[in-house]
């Protein structure tokens, strides 16, 4: 059928016959110059499903009027996702009736691919143009003449991103509707704030009180609106789209005086440009404005930037700094201090009041008589300095009378002697802050994938089979060498430039083989982006370069593509490799799907060069992901290279809850609230005065469940991972396992990196990969030196928690965390496993540090279970040692200590 239609237009077309009536596009025609056609989501047909396609008209008010100079800045893009399979992806905008389209605007946002727009019908479809989206954040002119009723578009690719299309012309030959909307009679008017009315009224229709209008004219005055000063009234932003006739609707006026009385109306247009008369006019007076006072800051959230010393210092004495401004200010005594060392400063952090304020005052309470110390606020999409304070005083309060409007302020110590030991901030909430409810999280991986190591490619697999999960340490240089410089590097990966000739192919594919998952931790710098001052953990970033601008990073985001182009799922152009010589343009191999950006970026131990503040590392993630939204080429960033690959955040060396909202932040200022990374990634390990200590004295599920409760609100859909934790066996380590009573500190090691998975699992974290596989050198007694599963290079022989941990994944294979039950004993924990049959395990342990038993405890069983195996781990056996239980009144009797033991069961709720 589609080509039998488009024989007959194309005889059409040569014949010069119009084809309008079968909803066929009518080209080759001069149309007089037309208006601004209303365009509604309503009208939006998404062809493959994919994203909203309903976003490429659903700001025609932001967008202005762009051919008469007059456009705006449209923001939402139609974005069907990151999978290559989504494209080319098609959109067709129905008018409702033929219209003499004369001109089309398209906003460009940041998109680098063909946008593709055609005129006809849903049966067969005539090239426009072909705009290749090559500006930033403009609009592009494409005069037409054409007359249709249908307008398609099709983005080739996911980064042929349009914000907002905007079309001209005139109803065809007067045709179509002519019926207006109905007059609303019962809009209604109640103050809601200072600054804002809430309206209500009926929707009227499309045509008199049937069917569903086009758009809403809201306006407002001082004066009594009347149909004779209706132009002269001033139109509400951000009107809503009309719904079926009958619906209530519903809209707040912002941006109003305070005390001040308003008069609204409203008219409704359809489709065609029909518009009703003028509403009923009703009136509202706004509140009295709100008396500028001291914010109470306790909720504020304060993100420190450097990692070193703690801002909220600056709010924790809000009572006793009192009321400054009414001269009755106190004597606060703890300074933020991030320290004597110089790379610390400036030093800066960003204070999130939740909501916007109007700020007017703002004190400092001065302690040193030294230094500068700078207020800025984030208005119109940068920081604005509000004032530096060169602090002249000592022990005294200083006043900066301010006029903002803002959500954020951010506060720079520009020198150490810049002390502050409290700060009291003046003005009044613009709106209620919102907690958002957490979203649940479904696991990703059962417990044999959860359960990881870190390893390296020279580790043999025998003794990696131990987990599901590799963490590969994998160093930049060893795939793009010491040269070329970007943009004519090469790459290396079968033989690499490592190791003498590392075959990363054949070792990602024997993994693969084995049904093990492995990520690479691709981190650290390489010698051609340094300067000749080499720093393997610097920022790879040249000098002068803006390390908080995501365009300083096209060398990393440029290394990101390649890596994720050879062992990514999806294929790319071999024109788009870059391989060095004798290397086999392999591409789309399939071999990972995780890829770990960096490895603790927030070292301060490797001075400023190598410390990463959280604006720093977002803006390297940003470039790393999708090239910054495109902002960089298309072969930059991981998604541009596999849209079906995840980045894993480099994994921060602590769990450092203010450094992942550092992140969130950057990424609501400069992504629209789009984190660059899918895994949020941290490490920890569990350490008191005297070396390591149990996971449950260290409150390890409690410090985890903080940070996944933080991704359940405000990150809904990424995973958490705990990528480093682990004890050393030598006695001398800070982080030792210690002997306990009869038990050895291997024996130690080994119940305690078994109760950490478990524990890690009960949090809600989707993968853990323990450190590491294999010793260093069990003789030194530094830390982490003696972490081992198995003893150092060469001799790889199993210590006990190789063993135990091999138990831990064979016991659990299959399964995830169902809960835990109360065990009516202190000194007994029960967590739950279940898996798809229905089936599972319970795990039973005393979680002291004693060398705690307790004898014949009895388990009830959850589920009426028909059988029940226990397992005991140990030293020697991968699958640990079975006995049958006899189940006796939904119950069976085990003996308990500090090393679990699982309890196999075919029913379990």
């Amino acid at each position: 059928m589609l080509k039998k239609v488009s024989m007959l237009v194309a005889a059409a077309m040569l014949a010069g016959v119009c084809l309008i009536g079968q909803g066929m596009v009518k080209p080759y025609v001069s149309y007089a110059s037309g208006g601004k056609i209303a365009l509604t989501t309503a009208m939006v047909v998404n062809e493959g499903g994919n994203g909203d396609a309903g976003m490429l008209v659903d700001e025609q008010t932001a967008a202005g009027d762009p051919k008469n100079g007059a456009g705006g800045n449209p923001t939402t893009k139609w974005f069907p996702g990151w999978n290559s399979s989504s494209y080319p992806a098609s959109a067709y905008i129905d008018l409702g009736q033929p219209y003499d389209i004369t001109d089309i605007y398209l906003y460009d946002a940041n998109g680098i691919n063909n946008f593709i727009v055609e005129a006809g019908s849903p049966d067969v479809w005539t090239h426009l143009f072909t705009d290749e989206l090559k500006q930033y954040n403009s609009w592009k002119a494409h005069p037409v003449s054409v007359q249709t009723r249908y307008i398609r578009v099709t983005m080739t690719g996911a980064t042929a991103n349009v914000a907002e299309i905007v079309l001209y012309g005139n109803p065809a030959g007067g045709a179509g509707d002519t019926i207006a909307p109905a007059d609303i009679a019962d809009l209604s008017a109640v103050p809601l704030t200072a600054g804002s009315v809430a309206l209500s009224w009926t929707a009227p229709g499309d045509d008199g009180t049937s069917g569903t209008a086009d758009a809403y004219d809201v306006r407002y005055s001082t004066s009594a609106i009347t149909s004779a000063n209706w132009t002269l009234a001033l139109q509400a932003v951000g009107e809503p789209a009309p719904q079926a006739a009958g619906s209530a609707e519903s809209f707040a006026v912002t941006g109003l005086l305070p005390n001040t009385t308003y008069y609204f109306a409203v008219k409704t247009k359809d489709e065609a440009g029909n518009e009703s008369g003028l509403s009923n006019v009703v009136s509202a007076s706004t509140a009295s404005s709100p008396v500028s006072a001291k914010l109470s800051l306790a909720g504020a959230t304060i993100i420190d930037m450097i990692g070193t010393g703690s801002a909220s210092a600056l709010f924790d004495e809000q009572s006793a700094a009192g009321d400054p401004r009414a001269g009755s200010g106190g004597s606060p005594a703890t300074p933020w201090a991030p320290g004597y060392t110089s790379w610390f400063y400036p030093a800066d952090a960003v204070i999130d009041l939740g909501v916007g304020h109007v700020i007017t005052d703002i004190y400092l309470y001065d302690a040193n008589n030294s230094g500068s110390f700078k207020v800025e606020s984030w208005e119109n999409g940068q920081w604005t300095e509000l004032f530096t304070d060169n602090m002249g005083s000592y022990n005294a309060w200083k006043r900066h009378t301010v006029n903002t409007q803002t959500r954020y302020l951010r506060v720079t110590m520009i020198t150490a002697g810049a002390i502050a030991k409290e700060m009291v901030v003046y003005g009044y909430a613009l709106g209620t802050p919102i907690v958002p409810n957490p979203v649940p999280h479904v696991p990703t991986v059962t417990m044999d994938k959860l359960i990881g190591i870190n390893a390296f490619v020279d580790d043999p697999l025998d003794k990696m089979q131990v987990a599901g999960t590799v963490r590969e340490y994998h160093n930049w240089i060893w795939d793009a060498g010491g040269g070329p410089a970007y943009p004519d590097t090469d790459h290396k990966f079968n033989p690499s430039y490592a190791g003498g000739g590392w075959n990363f192919d054949a070792y990602y594919d024997t993994l693969n083989d084995a049904e093990i998952d492995v990520f690479p931790a691709l981190k650290e710098n390489v010698y051609w982006i340094s300067n000749g001052a080499f720093h393997r953990e610097g920022k790879p970033v040249f000098a002068g370069e803006d390390p908080e601008d995501p365009l300083s990073y096209a060398e990393r985001g440029d290394y990101m593509y390649q890596f994720a182009a050879r062992y990514g799922s999806t294929g790319v152009p071999a024109s788009n490799l870059k391989l060095a010589s004798g290397q086999q343009p392999l591409t789309g191999l399939g071999l990972i799907e995780y890829f770990e950006n960096w490895n603790e970026q927030d070292k301060t131990w490797e001075g400023r060069s190598g410390y990463f503040k959280p604006f720093e590392y977002a803006a390297m993630a940003s470039a790393s992901y999708d090239g910054h939204m495109g902002a960089l080429s298309g072969t930059h960033g991981l998604k541009n290279a596999d849209p079906n690959a995840k980045m894993v955040m480099g994994g921060l060396a602590g769990i450092d809850l203010d450094y992942i909202r550092g992140i969130k932040l950057w990424s609501d200022l400069n992504r629209g609230g789009d984190v660059p990374f899918d895994v949020i990634n941290v490490h920890t390990y569990a350490r008191g005065s005297n070396g390591g200590i149990s996971p449950e004295q260290f409150n390890l599920k409690g410090r985890l469940a903080e940070l996944v409760d933080y991704r359940n609100r405000y990150m809904p859909g990424k995973e958490v991972w705990l990528s480093e934790f682990g004890y050393d066996t030598n006695p001398g380590s800070p982080q030792r396992a210690p002997a306990i009573g009869s038990f050895s500190a291997e024996e130690v090691q080994g119940q305690w990196l078994v109760r950490s998975f478990l524990e890690i699992a009960a949090a809600g974290v989707d993968r853990a990969t323990m450190y590491m596989l294999r010793d260093v050198d069990g003789e030194l007694a530094t830390q982490y030196s003696s972490s081992g599963l198995v003893t150092k290079y060469g001799e790889w022989t199993p210590k006990t928690s190789w063993y135990y941990v091999y138990t831990l994944k064979n016991a659990l294979s299959g399964m995830t965390f169902l809960g835990e039950q109360a065990s009516g004993n202190a000194n007994v924990k029960v967590y739950k496993f279940k898996n798809a049959a229905g089936g599972g395990a319970y795990v039973v342990w005393a979680p002291t540090s004693s060398q705690t038993t307790v004898n014949n405890y009895e388990l009830t069983l959850q589920g009426r279970p028909g059988n029940a195996t226990k397992i005991e781990m140990a030293d020697g056996d991968t699958d640990g040692v079975s006995s049958a239980l006899t189940i006796s009144g939904g119950k069976v009797s085990v003996n308990v200590s500090e090393r679990p033991i699982f309890i196999q069961v075919d029913s379990i709720q």
